[in-house]
């Protein structure tokens, strides 16, 4: 780490607001940032249980990977892929979504994946711009 960046965290460790930046309600941020509430910027939403029964073993025109902690947990290993027909919309995530587990694996995010998540999972979409 450069001595200048190292000078400046010190200073805002200290509470001290380095010139370039500015004193929030969330902390000392870069002068050119905006605070603004999470639901400004991101839609969260989440996924969908669908029963083993309306699960597909293999893929169907219509269908999407069902993303499940197990697939999440198993994407480098021989997993069996379950799919399903016809989602909603607001189930199907694309490879630039955040997916975050809300209970199993809680915590875990990841994107880059696509498919339908299971209500395991929260999406959280955002405007790219």
């Amino acid at each position: 780490m450069n001595a200048e960046i190292k000078t400046r965290i010190e200073m805002i460790n200290r509470g001290e607001v380095p010139e370039g930046y500015k004193e929030t309600k969330v902390g000392i941020i870069p002068e050119d940032w905006e605070v603004k509430r999470f639901g400004e910027e991101f839609k969260v939403n989440q996924g969908l249980q669908i029963p083993i029964k309306e699960r597909y073993k293999k893929k169907v025109q219509g269908s999407y990977i069902y993303i499940t902690n197990d697939y999440i947990n198993n994407l480098n290993n021989n997993y069996e892929v379950e799919y399903i027909k016809d989602p909603s919309n607001s189930v199907i995530c694309n490879s630039q979504d955040i997916l975050m587990t809300r209970t199993g694996n809680t915590g875990i995010v990841v994107s880059g994946i696509e498919g339908v998540f299971h209500n395991n999972f929260f999406k959280v979409k955002y405007d790219e711009k």
